[in-house]
């Protein structure tokens, strides 16, 4: 029992004309998923509905998403009726916050409803055979226009994705062929010809099944290296991981500096999930919706649906008595399971306290500054340096250096930073043989006179010399020589500010985080 959420954005991607795992065919530009967010419902009727947040830019004659479902979907099994930003404001009102440190002066100075599921019209369906593959023309779902394939030969359905305008490479034909061979059924959507991209709203569809599943193994040939994946599931138990390990971050090891703004806690996660193998979850939140929910009502409104997302999720709390975040970082080549839901573990508060710590002298002469590498993660066997234009990523061999968009704790949701990405995990390799430039995506970088750029599934990329780190610069990136070098355990913060350095990343003021980590206590 498996389900494929294929193109599901936290953020707009850079332009966009390819949806999901298959891209169109008609004007390639390659897909840069930043993070896949997905709601999941178990009302314990055998089954589970699960709520996706489409997110695309681009020409709406290009939009094409498919998703495998465990079982075949009718009209009433689809709808869409959950807000726009009905998943924003749940993801925003469970984020994880850091109470900081107190702070000290030793120097002087200032001390939707979803109880409907009638997505269309009733009546007769008629299935069409075509070229090996059932194919289904389901009634109009708001923008949508669904058909329902199945097939029982991989190389048929590929054929037909290629000749409906999809685009499956030679690299993803391996991955499509797993899901035909277990039996799934295929979800296509297209925009109706009239809709336009700002119509564009979440789907839900309800499908037989008492547990939730993630298919995560071709997201690879879209996502960014270190991609957040963000399950929520409501239901009357909490649920953990099944078949991937289950952690909880040590407050011990989460540290955060009041006087600069700099914390370790998203860098620190990416490490401890790589350390488990790669294929683990952190509960960043598990209980009750009433609190998320009262959070949420203290929020500004930041657009006109904002009403209308809240009484979606005071809809959902009325409904199921437990609400369960959880979270994980992956890369393409670990992307190999399935991540399955069950109901076990124990209520997780979305608040990390350090409170209870020091007080921070926030008037000395070190106190703004920052823990050199001391929130940056660069993947397992990588190292940070420091640079004169700032922190970069040093690759290991057969791995490259890629400007990724990662969350951060304080300030913006998202951040730019660098990662390294593995050369044979490319997707779009083969892109030649379809008549495509593969060295388009390098077209406008250059990485500089100590590196060289790798086009990796359609983005420019950095292979740097010896000694050398990819850096942000500007747009862009660059190979620039290291000056100091850093494990992954300096973002422990052992000695934390002896050495500290004020260059890299963007600071944010010691009272923006610590407003940040109380921001739960209003009334």
């Amino acid at each position: 029992m498996r389900l494929l959420a294929l193109f599901v954005l936290l953020l707009p991607a850079p332009a966009l004309a390819c949806g999901g795992f298959f891209c169109s065919s008609i004007n390639l530009e390659p897909i840069q998923q930043n993070a896949e967010r997905i709601l999941f419902e178990v009302p314990g009727d055998g089954t589970v509905t699960a709520t996706v947040e489409i997110r695309y830019q681009g020409d709406p004659d290009d939009f094409s998403w498919v998703v495998p479902v465990p079982t075949e979907l009718g009209a009433d099994d689809i709808d869409v009726e959950a807000p726009a930003n009905a998943l924003l404001l749940l993801e925003d009102a469970t984020r994880p916050q850091v109470i900081p440190p107190p702070t000290e002066c030793r120097s002087g100075g200032f001390n939707a409803p979803n109880a409907s599921r009638g997505g269309g019209a009733g009546g007769d369906l008629s299935v069409v055979e075509d070229g090996g593959v059932d194919v289904t023309e389901l009634p109009v779902v708001g923008p949508y226009a669904p058909t329902m394939l199945q097939a029982t030969d991989a190389d048929a359905l590929i054929a037909w994705l290629n000749d409906n305008d999809y685009l499956i490479t030679r690299e993803m034909e391996p991955l499509v062929a797993e899901y035909v061979a277990a039996g799934m059924w295929f979800l296509a959507l297209k925009l109706t010809p009239e809709s336009e991209v700002d119509d564009i709203s979440p789907i839900s569809f309800r499908y037989a099944s008492d547990v939730p599943v993630v298919p995560i193994q071709l997201t690879g040939v879209a996502a960014e290296p270190e991609m957040g994946i963000l399950t929520f599931v409501v239901a009357d138990s909490i649920f953990e991981s099944q078949n991937f390990s289950n952690l909880q971050l040590s407050t011990d090891e989460v540290q955060a500096n009041p006087a600069s703004g700099q914390t370790n806690y998203y860098p620190l996660l990416s490490w401890k999930l790589d350390e488990a193998g790669g294929q683990a979850v952190v509960t960043q939140f598990a209980g009750g919706m009433s609190t998320p929910i009262q959070d949420a009502e203290n929020r500004w409104s930041w657009n006109e649906d904002y009403a209308e997302s809240l009484a979606y999720l005071r809809t959902l709390d009325a409904q199921y008595s437990q609400l369960t975040r959880l979270y994980s970082r992956m890369s393409a080549w670990e992307m190999t399971l399935d991540p399955m839901f069950v109901p076990g573990g124990d209520a997780v508060s979305s608040i990390i306290d350090l409170s209870d710590r020091d007080p921070v002298d926030v008037c000395g002469p070190n106190s703004g500054r920052r823990v050199p590498c001391g929130d940056m993660y660069c993947g397992a066997e990588a190292q940070c340096g420091t640079t004169d234009s700032g922190e970069g990523c040093l690759c290991p061999e057969g791995f490259v250096g890629r400007r990724i968009s990662a969350p951060s704790i304080a300030g913006p949701s998202l951040v730019e930073t660098i990662v390294c990405d593995k050369l044979d995990s490319d997707m779009m390799g083969s892109i030649g043989e379809l008549g495509f430039d593969p060295d388009a995506a390098c077209a406008t970088l250059a990485c500089g006179p100590n590196g060289s750029c790798e086009p990796l599934n359609g983005f420019p990329t950095c292979s740097c010399e010896e000694g050398y780190a990819a850096v942000l610069w500007g747009d862009f990136l660059r190979c620039e020589r290291a000056e100091k070098v850093y494990g992954p355990d300096q973002l422990l913060w052992a000695g934390a500010c002896q050495d500290c350095s004020t260059g890299g990343r963007t600071q944010v003021g010691w009272l923006g985080l610590l407003l940040l980590g109380l921001r739960r206590r209003r009334s």
